[in-house]
């Protein structure tokens, strides 16, 4: 199963259980929204919905959205699950299904839909916390148990893995995760959460229904919502049985780049697979954040792709790749990406290609010309 596919099965399944697909949002949150510089999650378009400031278009959503996060920039390349872009799919509803239909939908997906053998998928869910006078989630416990999931599988988590906080919100909704599905490494008693790598965490359902505010204090929202979050990237990684996601269909044009650029071999020795891996994921970074209207700047967005691009030369020229190699990494990333998600198309206007005198002079003020995509 292809990433398309993933995708494809995602979006299928959820139209026909009657949510309305939506287009992602860019990478550039609304001005309404000051508290992220990006797009963390397929939840940031959405939340006026959730907090019944606005009216959905339609009770059940689902998407596609493309994301990216900075807090993973430093690890990145040194485990085998962690990028700064990826999409993230989503099923949201908006005061109509909660925590049962919310797991029946996932252990349905995953079942039928991904193939998933049923031994293979463990649950956590919260598993309560004194000082927010909140008791483990017995409601989401016993959805799991309702789907046939037995009690040893239903992992409970402490606050600090399996609640939900939206950044720099007071915002704390319960979260439910559908967690784990392949063993991979580590020792046999190992358990979902903490910090092993036998589990890898798929696919988190958030259980919107407290806000937070002030500290402490927690009160309804004005319907309980549903939020979740399935990273395809990872999702590929398991279907598709490879080690890391940088083996998947999505990454391994691009680590083959690396290695025709370099002449040396993935899979040989850690500081290379790190720098290919770098490059790998940096590149994808850098060509929808431009696509998005991003420029390398010393503030803000601008600051943050200018560090990523920094991060790919140094790693790229550790390796022995000649100057001009990001332009190469972004035509890769557009031929496996630009019929899924046309926008990254437009990341070649830095360089000057199928761009207006208008948009290109302004491109050359913002960037010094073509040197986005040069070192």
């Amino acid at each position: 199963m292809t990433s398309d596919e993933i995708r494809r099965t995602f979006i299928e399944f959820f139209q026909s259980q009657d949510h309305l697909r939506l287009p992602s949002a860019p990478l550039i949150p609304p001005e309404y929204d000051p508290s992220v510089l990006f797009t963390i999650a397929g939840m940031v378009p959405f939340k006026p919905y959730f907090l019944g400031r606005e009216t959905p278009p339609h009770p059940r959503l689902t998407t596609c959205q493309k994301t990216f996060r900075t807090s993973d920039i430093e690890i990145i390349g040194t485990t085998t699950r962690h990028l700064t872009f990826f999409e993230m799919l989503g099923n949201f509803s908006f005061g109509d299904y909660f925590k049962a239909e919310a797991a029946r939908f996932a252990w349905a997906l995953s079942r039928e839909g991904f193939g998933f053998p049923e031994q293979d998928i463990w649950v956590t869910v919260f598993a309560g916390d004194d000082e927010l006078g909140l008791g483990p989630d017995q409601e989401a416990i016993d959805a799991w148990l309702e789907i046939g999931v037995p009690r040893e599988r239903i992992v409970e988590c402490p606050r600090e893995e399996n609640f939900c906080r939206w950044a720099h919100r007071p915002l704390w909704p319960v979260l439910g995760a559908l967690s784990g599905s392949r063993v991979d490494h580590g020792k046999a008693d190992d358990l979902p959460g903490g910090d092993n790598e036998r589990f890898l965490e798929y696919w988190n359902l958030v259980f919107m229904e407290l806000e937070q505010n002030p500290e402490g204090v927690l009160t309804p929202l004005p319907a309980k919502n549903i939020d979740t979050g399935l990273g395809l990237n990872r999702l590929a990684s398991i279907v598709q049985g490879t080690p890391t996601v940088f083996e998947t269909d999505q990454f391994a044009p691009l680590i083959a780049l690396g290695e025709e650029l370099s002449g040396r071999r993935y899979r040989q020795e850690f500081p290379t697979d790190k720098a290919l891996r770098v490059l790998a994921d940096h590149s994808r970074a850098m060509t929808f954040l431009i696509a998005d209207g991003v420029v390398p700047s010393n503030e803000d967005r601008g600051y943050v792709l200018r560090r990523v691009m920094r991060r790919a030369i140094q790693h790229g020229r550790t390796i022995g790749l000649e100057p001009g190699f990001l332009q190469r990494y972004a035509d890769v990333v557009t031929e496996i990406m630009g019929l899924s998600i046309p926008s990254c198309t437009s990341s070649r206007t830095l360089s000057g290609a199928g761009s207006s005198p208008r948009r290109r002079a302004s491109a050359a003020r913002s960037s010094r010309g073509s040197s986005a995509w040069t070192s």
